[in-house]
C-alpha cells in the first residue's frame, strides 16, 4: 500500500547546487541570488 504525505507547502524551497544557499519563492528562480548557480526545488520528496 502506498501512502502519501498530506502536507502541501504554500511556498517552494530552493537550494543552490553550487554554494548551498537556500531560499523560498513562489516561482522557480532562474539562478541563485548569491552566486548565480543552478537551483533545485528541495520542497519535493526525492525517492
Amino acid at each position: 500500500m502506498v501512502h502519501q504525505d498530506p502536507y502541501t507547502s504554500d511556498r517552494s524551497y530552493y537550494e543552490c547546487r553550487d554554494c548551498g544557499s537556500r531560499a523560498t519563492a513562489e516561482r522557480t528562480p532562474a539562478a541563485c541570488p548569491d552566486c548565480g548557480g543552478r537551483v533545485r526545488n528541495i520542497g519535493v520528496p526525492r525517492e
